[in-house]
């Protein structure tokens, strides 16, 4: 399933703050009243924060959205794979979402995957990720990608097993040529599209903790 979005009026976006507090609070962090996603998860209002990040880290007015599961077929998936996860390692990634710039350029994409992990798992980072903190999610994020775990209290005969993971997600920045030109602000706004990305599967998943409602304060961690 494809999508199409383009800012029609040529209003170029204002200069996004580099504070992630800022950026989420104008996408209304609250989860009381989420907006409504019955088929997937990858649609984003215009105007909405999200809408903003996409077009920013993309560096196009108008992108093209790629919905590479519904949601049915996504919690179903990851409630499965938590039932099957394997003692001490990580569960397949599923991707959910694609988005990709019009017109197409440098074969730039955001594409946004999810799955389990096990308490105190340990990844290798990127050489060029910084560690971060926001309420109570932690990850890293860098030049071409960011990944943010939490954890997710799932209802019924899932906690059990949900005690022992967390729930990661990560986005990719595909590109074939990185950008030379990459500052604070760009990781900023990359961060943010991920903690607002992954709060929609939290909440599609029904986390009874509900780890992402509160606006985020985020604090970047020295390096390991």
């Amino acid at each position: 399933m494809r999508t199409s979005s383009r800012r029609d009026d040529g209003t170029t976006v204002k200069r996004w703050s580099a504070a992630l507090v800022c950026v989420l609070a104008l996408s209304g962090c609250s989860s009381e009243h989420p907006e409504p996603r019955a088929d997937h998860l990858c649609t984003v209002a215009d105007p909405s924060a999200e809408r903003d990040l996409l077009r920013q880290i993309m560096r196009s007015d108008g992108f093209e959205t790629q919905i590479n599961k519904t949601t049915r077929s996504l919690i179903a998936g990851l409630e499965e794979d938590l039932r099957s996860m394997p003692s001490g390692d990580e569960t397949d990634s599923a991707g959910f979402c694609t988005y990709i710039p019009e017109p197409a350029k440098d074969h730039l994409r955001v594409r946004m995957d999810v799955r389990w992990q096990p308490q105190g798992f340990k990844k290798r980072s990127p050489q060029d990720a910084v560690p971060f903190v926001a309420n109570e999610a932690a990850g890293e994020t860098g030049d071409t990608g960011t990944l943010l775990r939490v954890r997710c209290d799932m209802p019924g005969d899932l906690r059990v097993s949900s005690d022992k993971a967390v729930l990661s997600v990560e986005a990719s920045y595909g590109v074939s040529v990185p950008h030379t030109d990459m500052v604070q602000a760009d990781r900023d706004r990359q961060t943010s599209l991920t903690y607002l990305m992954t709060r929609r599967v939290t909440e599609a998943l029904g986390c009874e903790n509900k780890p992402l409602a509160k606006p985020p304060v985020v604090k970047s961690l020295p390096a390991p």
